[in-house]
C-alpha cells in the first residue's frame, strides 16, 4: 500500500450532480450520467498512475472499480459519501472474479483470497485503518518477509513510529483487507523474483561502475509501464532497491 494523490477540485460534473441531488446514490449517478462516471474513474486512474489504491495491483479493464472507503450506504453523518470524491479511490476487483484465468486476479476460495474494498465490504474502519491519502509518500513504513513461495508485506515499526504512526493501526490495515492472502502474496513473490534476476545479471555483467547502472535500472523500473503508470507492487520494488530508489524517488519529487 503506497501514498495515493488526490487531486483537488473534483471532476466539476460529480459536484454538480451532488449540488442537484444532494440524497443521490451512487447506481442512479453510475447508470445516469455514464460520461461522469467515466470522468471520475479516469481521474482517479490517473491520480494513482494505474494503480489499486490498496494491494498496488496493475488496474486493467477487466480488473477494476470505484471503491468508497467510507461505505457509500452510510447516511448516518447526514453527508452524502456516496458521491463525496475524497471517499472515492481506484481499486482492483479483490479476487473476487471466478471467471478470471490470472491467479493473481482470482485464486480459490474466495473467502481467503478476497482482498482491498471486496474484503474491506461494508465496515466502517475510518481511524482504524490507514486511507491511502493518509500513507506517507516518505519514509517507506512497510517492509517485506520472505516465505516459502510468497512474499509478506508488514509495517516497518521503528520507521512507523518515527513517522508519528502507529505500528497497531498499520498492521490492522493489512489484516483487514487482506493484503498477505495466498494470491497476493505469491504474486508479489513473482515480481520479487524478476528484481532479483535483474540485480544478478546486472552483477554479472561487470560493469564499470556498478552503482550507476544500479540507479539506471531503478530508473528504467519505475516507468517500464509508460503512460505515466506505475509498476505493480510499487512499494516492493521500492523496499527492494532500498537507499538506490528512495534517492530517485526523493529526485523526482514522489507524491504518489
Amino acid at each position: 500500500m503506497k501514498h495515493c494523490r488526490k487531486s483537488y477540485p473534483g471532476p466539476e460534473c460529480l459536484d454538480a450532480r451532488l449540488a442537484d441531488q444532494p440524497e443521490g446514490n451512487w447506481n442512479d449517478f453510475r447508470n445516469e450520467l455514464w460520461d461522469c462516471y467515466c470522468a471520475v474513474r479516469d481521474r482517479l486512474r490517473d491520480d494513482q498512475r494505474g494503480l489499486c489504491a490498496y494491494c498496488e495491483m496493475d488496474l486493467t479493464d477487466d480488473n477494476r472499480q470505484i471503491a468508497h472507503f467510507h461505505p457509500k450506504g452510510d447516511n448516518a453523518s447526514g453527508h452524502n459519501l456516496a458521491l463525496d470524491w475524497a471517499n472515492l479511490w481506484f481499486a482492483c476487483k479483490g479476487g473476487t472474479q471466478t471467471w478470471m484465468q490470472d491467479e493473481d486476479k482470482y485464486l480459490p476460495t474466495i473467502s481467503d483470497n478476497s482482498s482491498c474494498d471486496e474484503r474491506k465490504g461494508g465496515l466502517i474502519l475510518d481511524g482504524h485503518i490507514l486511507a491511502p491519502n493518509e500513507v506517507p509518500a516518505f519514509p517507506r513504513i512497510f517492509r517485506y518477509e520472505q516465505g516459502l513461495g510468497r512474499l509478506e508485506i508488514h509495517p516497518d515499526d521503528s520507521v512507523c513510529a518515527d513517522a508519528g504512526l502507529d505500528p497497531a493501526k498499520v498492521r490492522r490495515t493489512i489484516h483487514e483487507l487482506n493484503l498477505n492472502c495466498k494470491r497476493l502474496a505469491r504474486a508479489r513473490n513473482n515480481v520479487r523474483e524478476g528484481l532479483d534476476e535483474a540485480i544478478a545479471k546486472l552483477r554479472e555483467a561487470h560493469v564499470d561502475d556498478p552503482h550507476s547502472a544500479l540507479q539506471d535500472l531503478v530508473k528504467r523500473r519505475f516507468s517500464e509501464n509508460g503512460e505515466g503508470r506505475w509498476p505493480r507492487f510499487f512499494t516492493l520494488i521500492r523496499w527492494r532497491f532500498g537507499q538506490v530508489a528512495e534517492s530517485y524517488l526523493q529526485s523526482i519529487q514522489f507524491n504518489g
